[in-house]
Protein backbone atom coordinates (compact mmCIF):
# COMPACT_ATOMS: atom_id res chain seq x y z
CA UNK A 1 0.00 0.00 0.00
CA UNK A 2 1.35 3.71 -1.07
CA UNK A 3 0.21 7.10 -0.05
CA UNK A 4 0.23 8.70 -3.85
CA UNK A 5 3.33 11.15 -1.86
CA UNK A 6 5.66 10.65 -4.55
CA UNK A 7 9.15 10.84 -2.83
CA UNK A 8 11.38 10.52 -5.96
CA UNK A 9 11.65 11.03 -9.63
CA UNK A 10 13.90 8.46 -11.37
CA UNK A 11 15.16 7.46 -14.34
CA UNK A 12 14.84 4.36 -16.50
CA UNK A 13 17.91 3.18 -17.06
CA UNK A 14 17.32 0.21 -19.24
CA UNK A 15 14.70 -2.28 -20.41
CA UNK A 16 15.81 -5.92 -21.28
CA UNK A 17 13.03 -8.22 -21.93
CA UNK A 18 10.49 -8.39 -18.47
CA UNK A 19 13.46 -6.37 -16.95
CA UNK A 20 13.20 -2.86 -16.26
CA UNK A 21 15.89 -0.59 -14.40
CA UNK A 22 15.49 2.55 -12.64
CA UNK A 23 18.32 4.86 -11.17
CA UNK A 24 17.76 6.38 -8.12
CA UNK A 25 18.96 7.52 -4.62
CA UNK A 26 16.33 8.18 -2.17
CA UNK A 27 14.69 4.77 -2.85
CA UNK A 28 17.70 2.86 -2.46
CA UNK A 29 17.76 4.33 0.86
CA UNK A 30 16.46 0.92 3.35
CA UNK A 31 15.05 -1.10 0.47
CA UNK A 32 15.78 -4.84 -0.21
CA UNK A 33 15.19 -7.15 -2.67
CA UNK A 34 11.34 -8.37 -2.29
CA UNK A 35 10.39 -4.82 -1.20
CA UNK A 36 7.28 -3.28 -3.51
CA UNK A 37 8.24 0.12 -5.02
CA UNK A 38 5.18 2.79 -6.77
CA UNK A 39 6.79 2.92 -10.42
CA UNK A 40 4.93 5.99 -11.62
CA UNK A 41 1.42 4.34 -9.87
CA UNK A 42 2.34 0.47 -10.64
CA UNK A 43 3.62 -1.84 -7.17
CA UNK A 44 6.73 -3.60 -8.59
CA UNK A 45 8.90 -5.86 -6.40
CA UNK A 46 12.89 -4.96 -6.27
CA UNK A 47 14.58 -8.36 -8.01
CA UNK A 48 18.35 -6.80 -7.88
CA UNK A 49 19.66 -3.78 -5.84
CA UNK A 50 22.49 -2.28 -7.51
CA UNK A 51 24.49 0.85 -6.23
CA UNK A 52 22.73 3.61 -8.03
CA UNK A 53 19.54 1.57 -9.30
CA UNK A 54 16.71 -1.00 -8.74
CA UNK A 55 15.66 -3.60 -11.02
CA UNK A 56 12.03 -4.57 -11.66
CA UNK A 57 10.37 -7.23 -13.24
CA UNK A 58 7.51 -6.38 -15.37
CA UNK A 59 4.67 -9.03 -16.28
CA UNK A 60 2.60 -8.81 -19.63
CA UNK A 61 -0.44 -7.80 -17.37
CA UNK A 62 1.60 -4.46 -16.36
CA UNK A 63 2.41 -4.33 -19.99
CA UNK A 64 -1.10 -4.24 -21.11
CA UNK A 65 -2.81 -1.99 -18.82
CA UNK A 66 0.42 0.62 -18.07
CA UNK A 67 2.26 3.25 -20.09
CA UNK A 68 5.09 0.80 -19.35
CA UNK A 69 3.38 -1.25 -22.99
CA UNK A 70 3.19 2.05 -24.93
CA UNK A 71 5.37 4.37 -23.81
CA UNK A 72 8.38 3.71 -25.87
CA UNK A 73 9.98 6.98 -25.03
CA UNK A 74 9.10 7.26 -21.38
CA UNK A 75 12.44 7.89 -19.51
CA UNK A 76 11.33 9.28 -16.10
CA UNK A 77 9.17 7.46 -13.34
CA UNK A 78 7.76 8.85 -10.18
CA UNK A 79 8.72 6.59 -7.00
CA UNK A 80 7.69 5.50 -3.30
CA UNK A 81 8.24 3.39 -1.16
CA UNK A 82 5.40 1.00 0.62
CA UNK A 83 3.85 2.74 3.42
CA UNK A 84 4.69 1.39 7.06
CA UNK A 85 2.38 1.79 9.85
CA UNK A 86 4.38 4.96 11.00
CA UNK A 87 3.62 7.21 8.11
CA UNK A 88 1.73 9.77 7.72
CA UNK A 89 -1.15 9.33 5.10
CA UNK A 90 -0.38 12.83 3.23
CA UNK A 91 -2.13 11.79 0.23
CA UNK A 92 -4.65 8.81 0.33
CA UNK A 93 -4.85 4.83 -0.02
CA UNK A 94 -3.21 4.11 -3.21
CA UNK A 95 -2.58 -0.04 -4.07
CA UNK A 96 -0.43 0.11 -7.11
CA UNK A 97 -2.72 -1.78 -9.36
CA UNK A 98 -3.10 0.26 -11.97
CA UNK A 99 -6.63 -0.25 -13.99
CA UNK A 100 -5.89 1.47 -17.00
CA UNK A 101 -4.30 4.14 -18.85
CA UNK A 102 -5.92 7.93 -19.58
CA UNK A 103 -4.44 10.88 -22.00
CA UNK A 104 -3.49 14.53 -21.04
CA UNK A 105 -6.09 16.45 -23.15
CA UNK A 106 -5.08 20.06 -22.19
CA UNK A 107 -3.34 22.10 -19.46
CA UNK A 108 -4.20 25.14 -18.59
CA UNK A 109 -2.20 27.69 -15.75
CA UNK A 110 -4.24 29.77 -13.68
CA UNK A 111 -2.40 31.85 -11.44
CA UNK A 112 -0.32 29.72 -9.44
CA UNK A 113 -2.44 26.79 -10.45
CA UNK A 114 -2.32 24.31 -13.34
CA UNK A 115 -5.51 22.56 -14.42
CA UNK A 116 -4.89 19.49 -16.34
CA UNK A 117 -7.47 18.02 -18.32
CA UNK A 118 -6.92 13.51 -19.06
CA UNK A 119 -9.63 11.40 -20.85
CA UNK A 120 -10.06 7.92 -20.08
CA UNK A 121 -12.67 5.34 -20.42
CA UNK A 122 -15.84 4.87 -18.84
CA UNK A 123 -14.82 2.63 -16.51
CA UNK A 124 -12.45 4.79 -14.75
CA UNK A 125 -14.98 7.78 -15.08
CA UNK A 126 -17.69 6.22 -13.38
CA UNK A 127 -14.89 4.79 -9.93
CA UNK A 128 -14.18 8.37 -9.29
CA UNK A 129 -16.41 12.14 -7.92
CA UNK A 130 -15.74 15.38 -7.77
CA UNK A 131 -13.64 16.05 -5.08
CA UNK A 132 -12.75 12.31 -4.70
CA UNK A 133 -9.38 11.43 -5.13
CA UNK A 134 -7.51 9.57 -8.25
CA UNK A 135 -4.27 8.34 -8.45
CA UNK A 136 -2.38 9.15 -11.45
CA UNK A 137 1.36 8.11 -12.46
CA UNK A 138 1.60 7.51 -8.67
CA UNK A 139 0.86 10.91 -7.38
CA UNK A 140 -2.21 11.51 -5.13
CA UNK A 141 -4.51 14.24 -7.05
CA UNK A 142 -8.29 15.19 -6.21
CA UNK A 143 -10.65 15.59 -8.76
CA UNK A 144 -12.47 19.07 -9.48
CA UNK A 145 -14.37 18.70 -12.43
CA UNK A 146 -15.89 15.28 -14.53
CA UNK A 147 -17.47 16.13 -18.25
CA UNK A 148 -18.02 13.16 -20.27
CA UNK A 149 -14.91 10.91 -20.49
CA UNK A 150 -13.22 13.72 -18.92
CA UNK A 151 -11.61 14.98 -15.42
CA UNK A 152 -9.69 17.59 -14.58
CA UNK A 153 -7.10 17.92 -11.49
CA UNK A 154 -5.07 20.73 -10.39
CA UNK A 155 -1.45 20.89 -9.67
CA UNK A 156 0.02 23.25 -7.39
CA UNK A 157 3.59 24.53 -8.22
CA UNK A 158 5.36 22.06 -5.37
CA UNK A 159 3.49 18.44 -7.08
CA UNK A 160 4.55 19.74 -10.56
CA UNK A 161 8.29 20.47 -8.98
CA UNK A 162 8.56 17.07 -6.86
CA UNK A 163 6.49 14.63 -9.86
CA UNK A 164 7.11 14.13 -13.37
CA UNK A 165 4.33 16.28 -14.04
CA UNK A 166 6.73 19.45 -14.56
CA UNK A 167 7.57 17.11 -17.75
CA UNK A 168 3.86 16.34 -19.03
CA UNK A 169 2.50 17.19 -22.76
CA UNK A 170 -1.01 17.03 -24.17
CA UNK A 171 -1.07 13.63 -25.49
CA UNK A 172 0.46 11.36 -23.15
CA UNK A 173 -0.43 8.62 -21.54
CA UNK A 174 -0.69 8.14 -17.49
CA UNK A 175 -1.67 5.30 -15.32
CA UNK A 176 -4.39 5.92 -13.44
CA UNK A 177 -5.89 3.87 -10.48
CA UNK A 178 -9.09 5.02 -8.51
CA UNK A 179 -9.82 5.07 -5.06
CA UNK A 180 -10.24 1.75 -3.92
CA UNK A 181 -13.11 2.77 -1.11
CA UNK A 182 -15.00 4.39 -4.58
CA UNK A 183 -14.81 0.95 -5.84
CA UNK A 184 -15.84 -0.90 -2.85
CA UNK A 185 -18.61 1.23 -2.61
CA UNK A 186 -19.88 1.26 -6.22
CA UNK A 187 -19.44 -2.76 -6.32
CA UNK A 188 -21.59 -3.13 -3.04
CA UNK A 189 -24.30 -0.80 -4.11
CA UNK A 190 -24.45 -2.33 -7.39
CA UNK A 191 -24.87 -6.02 -5.64
CA UNK A 192 -27.55 -4.22 -3.70
CA UNK A 193 -29.81 -3.29 -6.50
CA UNK A 194 -29.29 -6.41 -8.51
CA UNK A 195 -30.39 -8.53 -5.55
CA UNK A 196 -33.36 -6.46 -4.96
CA UNK A 197 -34.39 -6.37 -8.95
CA UNK A 198 -34.45 -10.41 -8.61
CA UNK A 199 -36.13 -10.44 -5.96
Amino acid sequence: MFTGIVEEVGKIHSIKGEEISIKCKKILEGSKIGDSISVSGVCLTITVINEDSLNFQISEETRAKTTFGIEENQSLVNLERAATFESRIGGHNVEGHVENTGICKSIKKIKDSTIVTFEADSEIINNIIVKGYVSIDGTSLTVNEIDGNLFKVSLIPHTIAETTFKNIKIGQSVNIETDVNARYIRKYVEEIMEKRLNE
